[in-house]
């Protein structure tokens, strides 16, 4: 089963699919993450340019809010938008007012505010189980930033 939201923008970024979902922490508690499943054509090099331009830490490293310049923001109509600001550029995610965003804001909300925005290369498919093996304790490579929300 796919998870991608169709008619989702993408500008200033590599290709890739966008995937709202929410992680289990150890404590009990659901983290809101928005997966950035890049495209498997896509070069090494320009993820790479990606994930340092706006200062996304590997796995493993702490990842806070107050340290990025991204943020996200649930509009009027329920889209969602999500921005990257660094000194040289800008990156915007905008996804499509949609039942499923209405929960994953709301779960983002009660957890907190801020969603773990996650870029992952080099997987075959967004079905759960994928992303699950993936970002799970013995899983791939990635890198993270927590994005901050702004509230209207």
């Amino acid at each position: 089963m796919k998870r991608e939201l169709g008619g989702t923008l993408y500008e200033g970024t590599p290709p890739v699919v966008a995937v709202p979902t929410g992680l289990p922490m150890t404590d009990g508690t659901v983290l809101a993450a928005l997966v950035l499943v890049v495209e498997p054509d896509v070069d090494e090099a320009e993820v790479k340019d990606f994930v340092t331009r706006y200062r996304m830490v590997p796995r493993g490293e702490v990842a806070r809010a107050a340290d990025s310049q991204a943020r996200w923001t649930l509009e009027d109509d329920g889209r969602v938008t999500i921005q990257l600001l660094c000194e040289e550029s800008a990156a915007r995610i905008v996804i499509p007012s949609d039942p499923r965003i209405h929960q994953w804001t709301a779960l983002t909300r009660h957890g907190g505010g801020s969603i773990s925005l996650i870029v992952s290369p080099g997987l075959p498919d967004t079905d759960l189980m994928t992303l699950g093996r993936h970002l799970g304790p013995y899983g791939g490579p990635y890198w993270h930033l927590s994005v901050g929300c702004i509230p209207l």
